[in-house]
């Protein structure tokens, strides 16, 4: 009798088990049991969309500030910056949530993948948050970037950072540049320099000592190194984003490329939408973004977080070939930063390349 018990009790706990797995596969995403190795592994991330989330309170980042770089900022300390060395801030494009400096991150972290989100068109997606601007992908697609790239002919990029000591590993920020975004643009001018296209990489601190104030810092590096080097196509301003809900977690987009976690890309292409940001050739920036966008997600399905096409600035006036790029959030490891630095920046090769 016992063991007929225990036979029975055995046989419940498979079923159990059965239902279990039948209950993941079916949660699982379209596709996703087409790399069984990436399952073995333990990569098993939610997909879709990651409304509910939210990036840190923006501010004013339209008026350029009068403030230049000191000279301490030219020469800082190369090691994490304590948190009593910033005014309140966060994320990129953003200057007024608090950092935490070289302190951990918090323990409620949710990894996962940013898919979806607003407009789909083919294999990508673009969030409009404008009011009195609609887009057309297709028709933005067939419109030609005013941007021609000549290979092996001196710099045609510029990586540049408002917010240059942004950092990641769960240290908001570092004066360190092999642990914060300056790490990621190196991996990205890599793969234009491989693909031979001349790049600037420019890591002058904008944010250290002072953080209010990057963008008007940031925009005076930008037409110095203009002006040094004519050429200059096209220019990315490189952040790390923070995103966090309401009850405190803290969001890690991150994507499965080739069996390897890389922190996922977004692009922001900001707009004039109400005609008082100074900046009346947005619709140039955009077509270039939709361009990137749908380089990425031809080359590398769900590296990119939809494209953030906003009623905001970030200095993309200064010419017909500039965009903020965000790669990962402070919860993503160093390493998924810089590998997807290192896809963007092939993808972004891949793009330019198609413009000369």
């Amino acid at each position: 009798m016992k063991k007929g018990k225990e036979k029975l009790m055995g046989m419940a706990s498979a079923l159990l088990a059965a239902l279990a797995v039948a209950c993941v596969t079916v949660r699982l995403p379209s596709g996703f049991g087409q790399n069984t190795a990436v399952a073995a592994a333990g990569f098993i991330l939610p997909y879709g969309s990651a409304d509910g989330y939210r990036s840190a309170d923006e501010t004013d980042d339209t008026v350029p500030s009068s403030a230049a770089p000191s000279s301490k900022e030219s020469i800082p300390p190369s090691s994490s910056v304590p948190s009593s060395s910033f005014p309140s801030s966060s994320s990129s494009g953003k200057e007024s949530a608090a950092p935490s400096g070289t302190d951990s991150v918090e323990s409620g972290v949710e990894e996962m993948c940013i898919n979806t989100g607003g407009s789909k068109y083919e294999n990508f997606y673009v969030k409009n948050s404008n009011r009195h601007h609609s887009i057309d992908i297709g028709e933005e697609l067939k419109k030609q970037p005013d941007v021609k790239i000549k290979k092996n002919a001196g710099p045609q990029v510029l990586i540049y950072h408002t917010h240059t000591t942004e950092a990641f590993d769960g240290v908001t920020r570092s004066t360190d540049k092999s642990l914060s975004v300056c790490a990621v643009g190196d991996a990205i001018a890599k793969q234009l320099e491989d693909a031979g296209i001349g790049v600037i990489h420019d890591t002058t601190y904008h944010d250290y000592p002072a953080y209010n104030g990057s963008y008007g810092r940031s925009i005076v590096t930008m037409q110095n190194d203009l002006k040094k080097y004519p050429g200059i196509q096209v220019t990315i301003d490189l952040h790390r984003d923070a995103m966090t809900r309401s009850d405190g977690t803290r969001l890690k987009p991150t994507a499965i490329v080739n069996g390897k976690k890389a922190a996922q890309v977004m692009v922001i292409s900001g707009c004039d939408d109400t005609g008082d940001l100074g900046f009346p050739d947005w619709e140039y920036n955009m077509r270039l973004a939709v361009r990137l966008q749908k380089s990425m997600a031809d080359l590398y399905p769900n590296l990119a977080r939809p494209l953030n096409f906003c009623a905001r600035r970030y200095n993309e006036n200064v010419t017909h070939g500039s965009l903020l790029v965000e790669i990962g959030t402070d919860a993503n490891k160093l390493d998924e930063a810089v590998y997807g630095g290192e896809l963007f920046g092939k993808a972004l090769a891949a793009t330019l390349s198609q413009l000369n």
